[in-house]
């Protein structure tokens, strides 16, 4: 099983609007997630991180995608791209298989 981990941080663009316009654009947003839900990508859900996370790379806004296949993360990111999010959001991403210890240790072990 595929998961995408999309991270986010908001640009000024996004922090200059009021209350009641992000609301409506997220609103807005919402027939694009359910298209992509329809197309058979399921999303988790989303995690804000707490404030010591965000004095990292001020990445702290995550939603998270189960995907059947690899192509679903790039439907994905053109859906957003499209509906406007990146106007908004400067994006990152992470993605790939749940792996156990025992597969994931050797490849930390050969970096």
């Amino acid at each position: 099983m595929l998961y995408y981990v999309e991270q986010w941080r908001p640009r000024p663009k996004w922090l200059s609007l009021t209350p009641e316009d992000r609301g409506k654009l997220l609103f807005d947003l919402s027939p694009t997630i359910q298209g992509l839900i329809d197309a058979g990508s399921e999303l988790v859900g989303y995690i804000i991180s707490d404030a010591k996370a965000r004095r990292g790379n001020g990445f702290f806004f995550l939603r998270i995608w189960k995907l059947q296949q690899k192509e679903s993360m790039q439907r994905i990111e053109e859906a957003l791209g499209e509906a406007g999010w990146h106007e908004f959001f400067e994006p990152g991403g992470l993605h790939g298989e749940i792996l156990t210890p025992q597969v994931a240790i050797p490849h930390l072990v050969g970096l």
